[in-house]
């Protein structure tokens, strides 16, 4: 290495550098030595040149430089860290893992397995992060290790025993405390559950939405390790299902929050939850015939569990709420007997209702955000989908497309209903148009039963699992877990059923290979659960109203003597009538109403980039406007009216021209905020205002836009751009119009 570069990249490291290629002819030599202890990291490199080019330094014998520099290391570095002032950057390390408090208990469980020498694979956990962040450890071909050898000598055995000691003294609180500890994070839980469903519901992407939870389970799952001193513990929950345990574990190498399954009566904590009984295994676990998968589990991650503790936390009704699974007993001195103790036990007996308490809220709080994310995946998957181009065949591959992504599903099929043949039928890429009789398979059994089900891992141990077995035999595809659900009418007929295919193990994107049929990959060995299906059921809901109203729409299409006014009228009519006898008073006319209406300013947000769009219709016979809402809270459909003869709304009639203006907040006028809550109302900044006329130049409706995405406000283009679309849309508002004097009269 030139002696002119050092890591540091700084004028001091490079001074220093010089003085030391004009002090020894063996610069060299004494610079990669010095590298070799400071592993190039950048001040600990200046701090031991800047010692050994000290003028008060004596030289090194020839052939003595390794033990040369090794004495400067020991003497000007190890021995006084924690003492000299110029040190000071070490002594911050030790104070700062101190102050991450019970996070410090993992960070120095990890780099004490790394003092050692254990093999640990590198991750992308909090924990890892912020070692890497500290410089106490480095990445190095998938592995971490300590970054140097003065970090190893200076943060050794009796460094990590000191700095435990001192957490623990912060840490020593009373029960009270503790309790009052799940309480605040119970009520975090909570805020952060209410917080994240609502950003969904109003249509934010949420990349973390798991992450709150994940949260609060590490700061539990930390505390209850820190109380009895386990070097690794795991909470898992139970599924709804009763069927696997489930935990959040750390992000992926992509940022990604994972959950890890275990099914019940599988390894250590399924025999706990399936037995309801302590199972503790103080040495030699891999001596018992329990521990195979945790023998499997060691081999693959590089770890070594030399005593286990699992426990099963259970409800009032003696019933399996969560399994507790702690791993190697951290020792404190030689003679301390091997694994948990009895006093561990009681410890953790203490907490057991306020653990079950907020694992409970956990659990509520992972079902209600997989709901609201169901229902947020499907509004984006038929956001398009409106009288235009609403189509079976779009709703098969947007529909179930975002069903398989939402769920975790490696496939996923909608079979529809045939009422000619009677039987169901769908359409794949690879095997052209598939057909299935009532009654047989699982899509034909629930078509006849009418009723959903779940088919757990593994699939083929079901006695109905013949058909399944022969159709995988000519696909080589191993079918290993199966969510099956009817789709059906407002009025309750069968329309079809949605089939999804082998729940997949979070974090694995591997694709499935023909070749290793009929072997099951693990990334398949899970199952879908009741979550699962409540999330289907709130895709099945909405595919059955549009699934009826995209046939009803596609027959009348088919009739070139229907005018597209009357066609849509005609199919008003039809949904409306279908949804008026599930709807009290009513009030499916209005829902199908907004419905489409809501999906014709859908469209015209997208295209003009507005944040908020809606289209005002003329009621000419009584000089008013008038559109359709839904309350936030409980989706009731109501109607705003506006009078059509006075202010901004009879100015934009009145001179048949667009209206835009960046100084919104200075109109003081009803039409421009009515729809709007008090928040709306105060942050709007830009509007358009188009009115849309028929042929005969007849008011139809005025478009009214508000909140253009740019900082400039409403453009000449986008008024061009809302006049092009709304020739299409005046035949559907029309229909809209005599459709509602209907429903008056």
């Amino acid at each position: 290495m030139n002696s002119n570069t050092l890591e540091s990249g700084t004028v001091a490291g490079v001074q220093i550098a010089r003085d030391l290629k004009g002090r020894f002819a063996n610069h060299k030599k004494l610079l990669a030595l010095a590298l070799q202890w400071t592993g190039k990291e950048p001040f600990l490199t200046q701090a031991l040149l800047r010692t050994m080019t000290d003028p008060n330094t004596p030289s090194p014998l020839q052939g003595q430089e390794a033990a040369w520099v090794g004495q400067m290391v020991r003497t000007r570095i190890i021995a006084c860290w924690d003492s000299d002032p110029a040190l000071r950057p070490l002594q911050n390390i030790s104070d700062r893992i101190v102050a991450t408090k019970q996070r410090g208990f993992a960070l120095l469980t990890i780099y004490q397995r790394l003092l050692n020498n254990e093999i640990v694979m590198s991750s992308n956990t909090p924990e890892q992060r912020e070692l890497r962040m500290l410089g106490l450890v480095t990445k190095q071909q998938g592995r971490l290790k300590i970054h140097n050898p003065i970090y190893r000598e200076v943060f050794d055995q009796t460094w990590v025993e000191k700095t435990l000691d001192a957490i623990r003294e912060q840490l020593a609180r009373s029960e009270e405390d503790i309790l009052k500890d799940f309480e605040v994070l119970e009520r975090k839980l909570y805020t952060s559950q209410t917080e994240i469903v609502a950003r969904i519901e109003d249509g934010q992407e949420v990349q973390d939405a798991s992450k709150p939870l994940y949260e609060v389970l590490r700061d539990v799952t930390a505390r209850v390790g820190y109380m009895v001193g386990a070097d690794r513990t795991t909470i898992f929950l139970l599924n709804d299902e009763k069927t696997e345990l489930w935990s959040l574990v750390a992000e992926s190498e992509t940022g990604e929050l994972l959950d890890i399954r275990v099914r019940v009566g599988d390894g250590i904590a399924g025999q706990v939850a399936l037995n309801k009984q302590v199972i503790h295994i103080p040495d030699n676990v891999y001596d018992d015939l329990r521990s195979a998968r945790v023998k499997e589990a060691d081999q693959r991650f590089n770890y070594k569990t030399r005593n286990i503790l699992a426990f099963p936390i259970l409800n009032d009704d003696f019933e399996i709420v969560a399994v507790i699974q702690l791993l190697n007993k951290i020792q404190k001195d030689a003679g301390q007997p091997a694994g948990f103790s009895h006093q561990d036990l009681e410890s953790l007996a203490k907490c057991v209702l306020p653990i079950r308490r907020i694992l409970e809220s956990c659990q509520n709080c992972y079902e209600g955000i997989r709901k609201a994310q169901a229902t947020a995946a499907l509004a984006e998957a038929t956001r398009s989908l409106n009288q235009v181009n609403l189509s079976t065949d779009a709703i098969l591959e947007r529909v179930m497309g975002a069903a398989k992504k939402l769920l975790n599903a490696d496939r996923s099929t909608l079979w529809l209903y045939d009422r000619q043949r009677g039987d169901l039928w769908t359409e794949l890429s690879t095997q052209g148009k598939l057909r299935c009789e009532i009654g047989v398979g699982f899509a034909g059994q629930v078509a006849e039963t009418r009723e959903p089900k779940i088919v757990p891992f593994d699939l083929y141990d079901d006695p109905s699992a013949e058909n399944a077995k022969k159709t995988d035999a000519q696909t080589r595809y191993r079918t290993c877990s199966l969510l099956c659900m009817p789709v059906l009418s407002p009025d309750g007929d069968l329309l079809g059923v949605t089939q999804l295919v082998n729940k997949r193990k979070p974090g694995n994107t591997e694709a499935y290979d023909p070749g290793m049929y009929p072997r099951v990959p693990e990334f398949f060995k899970t199952s879908f659960d009741k979550a699962d299906r409540q999330a289907m059921q709130v895709f099945n809901e909405r595919v059955g109203a549009i699934l009826q109203f995209a046939q009803a729409h596609e027959t009348l299409k088919q009739s070139a003597q229907v005018e597209p006014r009357d066609a849509v009228h005609q199919t008003l009519l039809l949904y409306g009538s279908v949804l008026s006898r599930v709807l009290a008073n009513g009030a499916g006319r209005y829902t199908v109403l907004y419905t489409l209406l809501h999906l014709l300013t859908s469209a015209l947000q997208q295209a003009i980039a507005a944040e908020h769009v809606h289209i005002f219709l003329v009621d000419s016979d009584r000089r008013q406007l008038w559109t359709l809402a839904a309350d936030p809270h409980n989706q009731a459909v109501t109607e705003l009216v506006m009078p059509a003869d006075r202010g901004v709304a009879a100015k934009v009639l009145l001179d048949r021209q667009a209206k835009k203006s960046s100084k919104v907040a200075q109109i003081a006028d009803d039409f421009v905020r009515i729809g709007l809550d008090a928040q709306q109302q105060e942050d709007l900044n830009s509007i358009l205002l188009l009115p849309m006329l028929d042929e005969e130049q007849n008011y139809v409706a005025i478009a009214r836009l508000l909140n253009s995405s740019s900082t400039e406000g409403f453009s000449h283009e986008d008024v061009e751009n809302l006049q092009r679309r709304v020739l299409p849309m005046l035949p559907i508002l029309q229909a809209f119009q005599s459709f509602r004097v209907e429903l008056a009269g």
